[in-house]
């Protein structure tokens, strides 16, 4: 805020026509004085047509107009005023009042210059000629302006209030505290001085006092935007999320113009998970400024976090092309690559990132991931420990590198990573979720169990986004049962629902009501499970039940160890009419039937590992068998194959649920099936089935290490990969396989 200098002494006029200016220039400054801006005005160009060259009315003209917000035309009228009286250091001081309203911090501070030649122990030019350096950065010249004005005049609350912002930009906050006090205390009203407080006290990590600070401030001023979006910042440092989005709220109601407000509610709806209002949030802070590379990166990471890479990708092009050499822009886009599949692109981007900035700690996190993704292991753990080598205490660290050296087989190196990730933070899921995936892979259960509930803490994983408040305890194998009804729920995914829905019937002869929660797609195909009282499609109402429990945690609860795994010969089937109506539209059978799934769900993270072509596994096709499709959806090129290999059926378009699906499983002798759900459901019906595996650590953790058959289903065999990667091998020793007769 700029402070007026007084006008110079009116002369007194000899004449008429001077008394009569004498009179209109008095009357104009009594209508200032009052506050009557247009009466003064009227007077004021009385007096110049009366006489054009009035020093007085010329200046103070131009303070009416610098009053109005229009700094031009008052730099003008007070520029007329200084070619008539060049030596008043008011009318100097107020000229540069105005060049500083119009940019021209240069200007202002010449004309600062030559009041304070004039009138070296003004205050108030001392006080503007501070705000005039404080805007241009140069701080410590400011500083010394604002320490002139106050020791002119101690009494100057602004002055105090704008050197504390200075010793604040300057990182002397006791300083600047001590300052704001002490301007409070001449002013216990001060809004901006309360606001600036707050803002000290934030930087001091003291938030309870900041927010209280905040609150003064609006307490004295509610319309005070800063103050809201800055009482955010505090609510939101101290986890106060909801109030901090409201504070935000408040500010952006103020002033909906402020980028940084838009963007600060977009961070505190990320935290709160609420992604889509987050990107609509950052999309509002880009249209005010769509050149702000912290709102792009961030929109870009929104994008991200709600599966929509290639606009995530689009985004950080956006970025790059103002920002074409940033690490930080570079790694999200290795990120970014890395969700669409593109591995070796983002190996690239992430490349270039530490090329920029080596031995970045993030960076080379994403590299090793990015390495573990293409198979490339010992470069993977190099990045990994090189992470552990800068950050010892990290678990993160030795998680990682538990990770590639389970992928190493080297299991107890692996296990004594995660043991020392959980050393250092107990409570970090990331590393008990591995720990549990590598017990389990080993045949330890017992701790695996234990471990396995770690995921409903891990962000990383799709079932993390699974959890529900379902309003009943969990649980575990500790309550009795009897005369209870409980719900058990399926989660992750068709085949996980498969495997362990086992468990319902042990739930049932404790004397439990059960009610299976199931995806739709399994629902008529559950009604055949033994001891379950009611089926209900995953989404539908659910009926009233005294306790719950997911389907992946009844192995806890009942301590399975893989010599007690509940292994049934076959504990579902389908429907009896629906096999007849399959057996009818197969017709007669004149060889053993064998039914094929080569690939599962394009979307899993390994399909790349787990899947192979139509054209790969029709080499096990001959004629000592009538070969069929399991498959319900065929991808493009496996439709224009299969079409040729005119020996295989396929009924993809007839099979619209499991119940379909196992409707046509029952009419086969044998199923060869990668590892996907129909692998679950031939198992789960008792049906040979022969499951085809990825190598290495690469194999799901339920088919353990090395075994050629299954706890879980005694009618499997496993061909497992000796090379990840290489199925011609696996394929080979299948296709020998199938030289012996298959039992009719």
């Amino acid at each position: 805020m700029a402070k007026h200098s007084k006008g110079a002494p009116a002369f007194r006029p000899a004449n008429s026509t001077a008394a009569r200016v004498s009179t209109l220039f008095a009357e104009g400054m009594a209508f200032h004085t009052n506050g009557q801006l247009d009466r003064a005005l009227i007077a004021y160009e009385q007096v110049l047509r009366l006489m054009p060259k009035h020093f007085e009315a010329l200046h103070h003209t131009g303070i009416i107009a610098f009053q109005g917000g229009n700094y031009q035309i008052a730099a003008g009228f007070i520029r007329s005023a200084i070619a008539i009286s060049p030596n008043v250091a008011s009318a100097h001081g107020n000229l540069g009042n105005a060049l500083k309203e119009l940019g021209n911090y240069d200007g202002a501070l010449a004309s600062y210059a030559r009041a304070l030649a004039l009138a070296p122990k003004d205050a108030d030019t001392h006080y503007n000629r501070g705000t005039a350096l404080q805007a241009l950065g140069r701080y410590d010249e400011a500083l010394a302006s604002f320490e002139r004005a106050i020791a002119l005049n101690p009494g100057d609350a602004d002055a105090l209030n704008n050197q504390a912002v200075v010793l604040h930009e300057l990182r002397r906050n006791k300083e600047a505290l001590a300052g704001l006090d002490q301007a409070l205390a001449l002013n216990p009203g001060f809004a901006h001085a309360q606001n600036n407080r707050g803002n000290v006290l934030k930087d001091l990590g003291r938030f309870e006092e900041a927010l209280e600070s905040y609150e003064c401030a609006l307490g004295c001023a509610n319309a005070f935007g800063d103050a809201w979006y800055n009482r955010g910042i505090v609510l939101q440092a101290l986890g106060r999320l909801e109030d901090a989005l409201a504070s935000y709220d408040n500010a952006l109601g103020l002033n909906p113009a402020s980028a940084a407000g838009w963007h600060n509610r977009a961070l505190a709806l990320q935290v709160l998970r609420r992604r889509p209002e987050a990107l609509a949030s950052c999309e509002r802070a880009l249209a005010l400024q769509p050149d702000n590379p912290e709102i792009l990166r961030h929109r870009s990471r929104l994008l991200v976090q709600l599966d929509m890479q290639g606009a995530a990708l689009a985004s950080l092009d956006q970025l790059g092309v103002q920002k074409p050499d940033d690490p930080k822009t570079l790694h999200l886009r290795a990120q970014t690559l890395r969700q669409l599949g593109q591995n070796e692109a983002a190996l690239a981007s992430i490349d270039q990132a530490l090329a920029l900035d080596p031995n970045r700690y993030e960076f080379l996190l994403t590299r090793g991931t990015l390495l573990r993704a293409l198979l490339r292991y010992p470069e993977a753990l190099a990045c990994f420990q090189e992470t552990q080598t800068q950050r010892p205490d990290a678990a993160s660290s030795h998680t990682d590198c538990g990770i590639v050296l389970a992928d190493l087989g080297q299991f107890e190196a692996a296990s004594a990573a995660y043991d020392r990730a959980l050393a250092l933070d107990p409570d970090f899921a990331l590393a008990r979720w591995n720990r549990a995936l590598l017990n389990l892979l080993l045949g330890d259960l017992a701790q695996g169990w234990q471990d396995y509930e770690a995921r409903w803490h891990v962000e990383a994983l799709g079932v993390f986004h699974e959890k529900r408040d379902l309003g009943a305890p969990l649980w575990l194998g500790v309550e009795p049962l009897d005369g209870k009804t409980i719900l058990l729920h399926a989660e992750q995914g068709l085949g996980d629902a498969l495997q362990f829905c086992r468990y319902a019937s042990m739930v049932a002869e404790q004397g439990a009501r059960v009610i299976l929660e199931v995806q739709p797609a399994l629902v008529s195909l559950a009604h055949s499970l033994p001891g379950v009282a009611q089926v209900v499609a995953k989404g539908d109402p659910l009926p009233q039940f005294d306790l719950q429990c997911p389907l992946m945690s009844l192995p806890l609860a009942f301590a399975t160890r893989t010599d007690t795994i509940p292994a049934p010969a076959a504990y579902l089937a389908p429907d009896a009419a629906r096999v007849a109506e399959w057996a009818a539209l197969l017709g007669e059978k004149t060889r053993p039937r064998v039914g094929l799934v080569w690939s599962g769900n394009a979307y899993h993270r390994l399909d790349h590992f787990r899947s192979l072509s139509f054209s790969a596994i029709a080499g096990l096709v001959s004629d000592q068998y009538e070969f069929f499709s399991l498959q319900k959806e065929l991808r493009t090129l496996d439709k224009v194959t299969l079409q040729m290999k005119r020996s295989v059926r396929h009924f993809g378009e007839r099979l619209h649920d499991f119940e379909d699906t196992a409707a046509l499983v029952a009419q086969m002798d044998l199923v060869i099936t990668v590892d996907t759900s129909v692998a679950h459901l031939a198992g789960a019906m008792g049906k040979p089935v022969w499951i085809l595996l990825a190598g290495g650590t690469l194999t799901d953790w339920r088919w353990l290490c090395d075994r050629p058959d299954s706890p879980w289903y005694p009618s499997a065999r496993l061909y497992r990969q000796a090379v990840p990667g290489d199925w011609n091998a696996v394929l080979d020793k299948v296709r020998a396989d199938l030289c012996a007769p298959v039992a009719n």
